[in-house]
């Protein structure tokens, strides 16, 4: 009975301290657990946009600027975020992309088209990022077909001409809407090269875009006229898949702040107002084309719009 007692009592004993060495086991895996927790905070939200088709240091994409301001004004309240891009690839490509969710809250800035907004995996902001300045056009040409051009006052004038347009682009429909003779081609650079060769007589493109691209060898010296620009209504909007709902309304918010604040008008002007006042529009021609494709946009945007020709 003596040693049956006693080993009871030992067997209790040790009992007692496996629970200790338990109970401390667990409380320092716990401390372990918080000190890693606070030396690693929350996890950056990572959003993916597309890279420039143009590889030059000047050439990064007022898109991604504005990206990122709208993230920045949004710190505080959503918290980290890491931007990654993606190679550029034709609209086609990357509206498929969109449409089937491929990237982690891949961000595009697109033309608007009725057809896009009625698309039920996509979901777009209202907000113009070039506040309509891409909506005028001047175009590349070669020098031999300036002098006829100079002559040109009328849209049925300029039906003989061929215009370069990329594959995919909103441009396209509404040139064709025109009347007007459309080539595409996959990229940009196959555009100016098509130009310099004369199998496009017109390349147009946005103040902005005229501005760095003339400024690229890839633009094989090609030049604008001094005499003729085009005008069409081409609002753009960032555009996300419709699963992505907690991006857009973190970035509408921040581009909202933006707005509020003067930032994005400081940012937009850096950007374009150069451009726009190299341009030139008010000693130009305008040609007004009609676009077909914003028929059901609310026209609430063009509160956002700058008008260079009343400045």
């Amino acid at each position: 009975m003596e040693r049956g007692l006693i080993g009871n009592k030992t067997l209790l004993r040790v009992r007692s301290q496996n629970k200790c060495y338990l109970l401390h086991f667990l409380i320092l895996h716990l401390l372990l657990f918080t000190c890693t927790t606070s030396a690693n905070p929350q996890s950056p939200l990572i959003i993916t946009h597309k890279l420039p088709e143009l590889n030059s240091d000047v050439r990064v994409l007022h898109e991604v600027e504005v990206l990122k301001l709208a993230l920045d004004k949004t710190l505080v309240e959503f918290g980290p975020y890491e931007l990654r891009g993606i190679p550029p690839m034709n609209r086609a490509r990357t509206l498929a992309a969109l449409n089937h969710n491929i990237y982690p809250n891949l961000i595009l800035l697109m033309s608007y088209e009725d057809e896009l907004a009625e698309q039920e995996q996509l979901d777009f902001i209202p907000f113009p990022l070039d506040r309509g300045a891409l909506s005028y056009r001047i175009c590349f040409m070669r020098d031999a077909i300036k002098p006829a051009l100079n002559g040109v006052t009328k849209l049925k004038q300029l039906k003989s001409y061929h215009f370069g347009v990329g594959i995919g682009w909103a441009d396209s429909k509404i040139l064709r809407h025109n009347h007007l003779q459309v080539i595409e081609a996959g990229t940009v650079v196959s555009l100016f090269r098509m130009t310099k060769a004369g199998r496009v007589d017109l390349f147009c493109r946005g103040p902005m875009e005229l501005l760095y691209e003339q400024q690229d060898p890839i633009s094989l010296g090609l030049t604008s006229d001094t005499h003729l620009a085009l005008y069409y209504p081409l609002p753009k909007f960032f555009f996300a898949h419709k699963d992505n709902q907690a991006v857009l309304k973190r970035i509408k918010k921040g581009l909202e702040i933006a707005y509020r604040d003067g930032s994005f008008n400081s940012l937009w002007s850096k950007r374009h107002l150069r451009a726009l006042e190299q341009a030139q529009l008010k000693q130009r021609h305008i040609i007004k084309l009609e676009n077909p494709l914003i028929t059901h946009l609310p026209r609430d945007y063009e509160t956002y719009l700058y008008d260079p020709l009343s400045q």
